[in-house]
């Protein structure tokens, strides 16, 4: 049935950090749940073998089975283990769940075994320990009369009775609770709402959880009434409803004969009550009693009083400020415990979970409430306190709600916590429970993974709670829990929470971290996670505090990730230190690691431990098996490098052989921590002179052999003189850095100790040059003052270029290795540099330019210049380049800076263009005047890329004496002008636009006369932006457009036309005579006309 496997042989590089990843033991067994649990003991683990209910107790050595379970039936699968030791004592605890029948019921809860020092002690069964509390707390009514007690034993003498009898089964009565309301004349309207309004969500909020409980409502005044009966809860909307509508009765206080009301009235069978329901009276009041004949000492000894649990509520100054009222207030309730008291009737809502919390019982739980605890699987988790108390987790509680009861290690009654809103069912409250120690007090923690189906934690500290929640659907956030003191101070500094279904692509899971702060956890902003290219491996399946495994005193982590290389799993673990948990993983172990085939490597996880004088040991769990790993000694080495030479003088400093001689160099391996104090180390280490030069400046004088070996023992920490010889220089100022790099030799079998994988391996040390300045400090002198910006302006959407012209000049000692570090604006982009040697570091909006390197020297001179074209991004208004000066004469130092201002605008490219047609308009004299039309258009040309408001304002001016213009359209739309559209003197439109429309107005004129030559109507265009933001140097602003007015004259005489007429037949005569007697015009012809007639 078990298989012990002992892993001899292996190599050093089986280790990953410092857990030998060839398993020093494994145990395996048939059945295939072995391994799904494990959890530390005093001298190793303890692992249950689920199936059976046998628990082996497995050390490094071997595994021996613990008679912890006697056969019975009904018993299941163990659930949940838990362990807890001091010194020589143990503390050891099994859960199973045992299945019974109770006549028509089924029961499913935990039967668990409490061991000390593997000696049977004490069976558990958490679910009784609730109920056992539940029934004292019924049972303890306020007068604490002699009955009880004997009342309390008939009742216990009933319930073995009937749990003895399979065939009989008690019926719940359920709980009554009155409600007894002050309606006098001292309570204003508002008030008495408010009080309404308290008792309506008492009823609302107890009944989401108590289906049994049923109430009634007695308000008392000058008369006493019975505003709501124990036999109206039927229908819980209309008993809400009568709360709702009850009337206030006013005048006298009459307390006593109230209180008697419901005794003789409301808690009788006729009226609806039941003879073995608990029942509970609350009065609300504002003050004393007042014309009341009966007394409070009567009515509170009556023998119906008997059983019954009371509560009084005294609100506002007359109860506050009165201490007979108070004192009446207390015995109507028996004890100041149940006696609140407010302010005044808005301060009600305060006490209403407290008060909720009383009626429903212990945090929510009580016999008449609508869940119990058949189901419950009480023991599902189980976990020892750091005080010894015990917490067990009840998933099933509550219709799988679920909750946790804390047994305390002392004679305190036992204590259940669950949650009390709407989201919490179904939450599975319980599926973890583990424990925050603080200085004086204990959280009680459990994981409730389907909680709002995201999953979440609750945190209990006794009187309050908080919650964790997740944020994915079915992630099973807090079904994993671990809490970690992680500098072992015997306080709780973190809690680790599973989140083993969180899914991406698969099911890669995570774990969530939050630090404990002043009694709060506080999300981490980094998260655990494996490996990312595998998509199923429900990593946080399994988390464990193993201990200081490094050494660092401070405590580590492993977390399981059982899906991750096909099922096969695998194990990380992360390193804890000063500041927290390391969030990247040290070490990751997989079954390839050693040459096992496993299934589900991973799924449990614990520290093992082991005798004082031992290595640490951590145990794995797979399918069927648990594996055992030693951890290896951690140790931290930091060389030291002796030189002869640290410095090189003056004289040396030249590239030719005067200048060479010959050094000496030894490395001792200091160990601060991890010290071999026998045996011997093996190291090889590797020596690298004059790192990162090409033009090596320091050589061996013998041929180098590469990497060398030493063995590190207590006696011998240094290695003998190596010979090195210095060959001159061209770069002297730079120093020479000798490194040294180091690693332990592989070797079979498992090595002594283990580097420090958080700690450098390797050391430097350097040969510096002696510098040639005129003081003890070198210090020199470059200053930024004669550098100059060429413009103040820079100007987007231009094809402007900006630059600064630097003219440095050192005036003080050498400076070395001196650089120009100049930071720009995004809206910048580097164009050229001209002068040093410079690189645009594109990202960081950087340039850096080295000046003159290695050696500005005294008195020389250097000129940079560096050119941006600017790009289109949107920027502030006022920007600046940052320029830095540095030196390394001393380190680092700054020698100079300045800031570059210059104001940034965009390009604005627009023309105003304005026309009128017609340009002229004529009347005739005399004739009848008309209407005319008239069209004024402006054109806005160009382009507005940067989406400028350009504001166009047209003012049209009439220059006439009797001309009427009214304008009839405007376009576009949106632009602004007056409603009447007459055009007095002047009439002016406004247009904001973006996009370059025309701007279009039509008017009507109607000229009457037209007294002057120079009678027009002008319109005048002007745009106008903001001019803080957009350039516009040749923009034309104004366009103004003239259109003239012309009268027409007509002249009309007789005597001028009949002179001209006479005139010009005298004038014709005359011309025709002088044709015929000068120019024999018509001679010629008549001859040709004789001599053709002869002829």
């Amino acid at each position: 049935m078990f298989a012990a496997v002992l892993f001899i042989t292996g190599i050093y590089t089986a280790v990953g950090f410092n857990i030998y990843i060839t398993p020093v033991k494994s145990f395996t067994n048939e059945d295939p749940l072995f391994g799904q649990t494990i959890i530390q003991s005093k001298d190793g683990v303890f692992v249950p073998l689920p199936t059976s209910g046998d628990v082996f107790r497995c050390t490094k050595i071997n595994c021996t089975l613990i008679n912890v379970n006697d056969v019975m039936k009904g018993l299941s699968p163990i659930a949940s283990v838990a362990s807890s030791w001091k010194e020589d004592n143990e503390q050891f605890l099994v859960c199973n769940q045992v299945r019974t029948r109770n006549s028509s019921t089924e029961y499913y809860n935990g039967n668990c075994t409490y061991l000390y020092n593997e000696q049977r002690k004490s069976q558990i069964y958490p679910d009784k320990l609730v109920l056992q509390v539940l029934e004292q707390n019924a049972n303890n009514n306020n007068n604490h009369n002699k009955g009880s007690q004997k009342s309390h034993q008939d009742h216990w003498r009933k319930r073995r009775a009937a749990e003895n009898d399979e065939d009989e089964e008690d019926e719940d009565a359920g709980t009554e609770i009155t409600f007894v309301l002050d309606g006098s004349s001292s309570i204003h309207k508002v008030d008495f709402e408010r009080a309404k309004d308290f008792i309506y969500n008492v009823m609302n909020n107890v009944w989401k959880t108590c289906f049994s409980c049923n109430f009634a409502i007695v308000q008392y005044g000058r008369n006493i009434s019975t505003e709501l009966s124990l036999k109206e809860n039927n229908d819980s909307v209309e008993a809400l409803n009568k709360v709702k509508n009850i009337t206030q009765i006013h005048e006298i206080t009459k307390t006593a004969s109230a209180l008697y009301h419901v005794l003789t009235d409301v808690f009788v069978p006729q009226n609806g009550s039941k003879e073995n329901a608990k029942k509970m009276i609350i009065l609300l009041s504002d003050g004393e009693m007042l014309g009341d004949t009966r007394t409070l000492t009567d009515v509170l000894n009556m023998p119906q009083m008997k059983g019954i649990v009371r509560y009084s509520i005294g609100v506002g100054p007359e109860v506050l400020n009165r201490p007979n009222a108070i004192l009446e207030m207390i015995e109507i309730a028996g004890s100041d415990e149940r006696f609140f008291n407010v302010s005044n009737y808005a301060a009600l809502e305060k006490i209403l979970s407290s008060l909720e919390k009383s009626i429903i019982g212990i945090e929510g739980i009580q016999k008449g409430a609508g869940f119990e605890f058949q189901l419950a699987e009480a023991g599902f988790s189980s976990h020892f306190t750091h005080d010894g108390s015990i917490l067990f987790g009840a998933v099933g509680a509550y219709d799988w709600s679920g909750g946790i009861i804390v047994k305390k290690n002392n004679e305190e009654p036992v204590a259940f916590f669950n949650a009390t809103m709407d989201e919490s069912r179904f939450s599975y409250l319980g599926y973890s429970v583990v424990s925050a120690h603080l200085d004086k007090k204990t959280l009680y923690i459990s994981g409730a993974p389907r909680y709002n189906l995201t999953g979440a934690v609750f945190i209990f500290d006794g009187t309050n709670q908080d919650l964790l929640k997740g944020d994915q659907i079915g992630s099973y956030f807090g079904s994993v829990l671990c809490a970690l003191d992680i500098n072992k101070n015997m306080e709780t500094d973190y809690l680790l929470v599973g989140v083993p279904h969180f899914h991406i692509k698969g099911e890669e899971g995570k774990v969530l971290v939050y630090k404990l702060n002043k009694g709060k956890f506080e999300k981490e902003a980094s998260e655990l996670r494996g490996l990312a290219k595998y998509t199923y491996a429900r990593f946080g399946s399994a988390i464990a505090d193993i201990g200081d495994i490094d050494g660092n005193h401070f405590n580590d982590v492993a977390v399981g990730a059982p899906l991750e290389e096909d099922n096969a799993g695998s194990v990380y673990i992360y390193n804890g230190f000063m500041d927290g948990i390391k969030h990247q993983f040290s070490q990751r172990i997989t079954p390839s690691d050693f040459g096992i085939k496993l299934v589900h490597f991973g799924q449990a996880v614990s520290a093992m431990s082991s005798s004082e004088n031992e290595a640490p040991l951590i145990s794995v769990g797979s399918e069927g098996a648990i594996h055992v790993f030693q951890t290896i000694p951690v140790m931290i080495i930091k060389p030291k490098l002796n030189i002869d030479h640290k410095e090189i003088t003056l004289d040396k400093q030249n590239n030719d052989e005067s200048s060479q001689f010959d050094t000496r160099l030894q490395i001792c391996f200091n160990a601060p921590k991890g010290e071999i104090k026998f045996g011997e180390l093996p190291l090889e280490y590797n020596i690298d002179l004059d790192s990162g030069m090409e033009q090596k400046r320091l050589i061996h004088t013998k041929p180098y052999e590469g990497r060398m070996s030493f063995n590190l023992t207590n006696s011998q920490t240094c290695t003998e003189r190596i010979d090195l010889k210095y060959v001159g220089c061209s770069d002297c100022f730079s120093p020479i850095k000798i490194r040294v790099n180091f690693t332990l030799t592989p070797s079979t079998g498992l090595p002594i100790r283990v580097l420090d994988a958080y700690n450098p391996k390797e050391a430097t040390e350097e040969i510096t040059f002696q510098k040639d300045c005129s003081t003890e400090h070198c210090k020199a002198h470059i200053s930024l003052l004669d550098s100059k910006l060429s413009n103040d302006i820079l100007i987007i959407g231009s094809s402007q270029t900006l630059d600064i012209k630097f003219n440095l000049v050192n005036s003080g000692d050498n400076s070395y290795l001196t650089t120009l570090t100049v930071n720009y604006p995004e809206i910048l982009s580097y164009k050229k540099a001209d002068g040093g040697t410079c690189e645009d570091k594109n990202d960081n909006h950087q340039i850096v330019c080295k000046i003159l390197h290695p050696i500005f020297k005294r008195n020389k001179q250097a000129n940079v210049i560096i050119a941006w074209q600017p790009i289109n991004r949107n920027s502030n208004r006022s920007v600046a380049i940052t320029a830095v000066l540095t030196g390394g004469n001393n380190a680092s130092e700054e020698l100079a800076r300045r800031n570059y201002h210059f104001t940034v605008k965009k390009a604005l490219a627009v023309q105003l263009i304005g026309t009128a047609k017609p340009n002229r308009l004529n009347i005739t004299e005399g004739e009848e005047t008309i209407t005319q039309l008239l069209h004024f258009t402006f054109k806005l040309l160009g382009e507005n890329k940067y989406n400028a408001k350009i504001n166009v304002t047209i003012t049209i001016e009439k220059q006439t004496h009797k001309t009427d213009i009214i304008i009839t359209s405007v376009e576009p739309k949106n632009c602004s002008w007056p409603t009447d559209r007459t055009v007095k003197s002047t009439f002016q439109i406004v247009c904001t636009l973006t996009e370059l429309h025309d701007v279009n107005i039509m008017a009507e004129t109607h000229i009457h006369d037209i007294q002057a030559e120079t009678e027009q109507i002008t319109a005048k265009g002007e745009i106008t932006f903001d001019e803080s933001i957009y350039d516009g140097k040749n923009i034309i602003k104004t366009q103004q457009v003239e259109v003239s007015l012309i009268k027409l004259t007509v002249v009309t005489s007789t005597a001028l036309i009949a002179g001209s007429a006479i005139g010009g037949f005298l004038l014709l005569i005359v011309i025709i005579i002088i044709l015929i007697k000068q120019c024999g015009f018509f001679r010629r012809r008549h001859k040709v006309d004789r001599r053709q007639s002869k002829n």
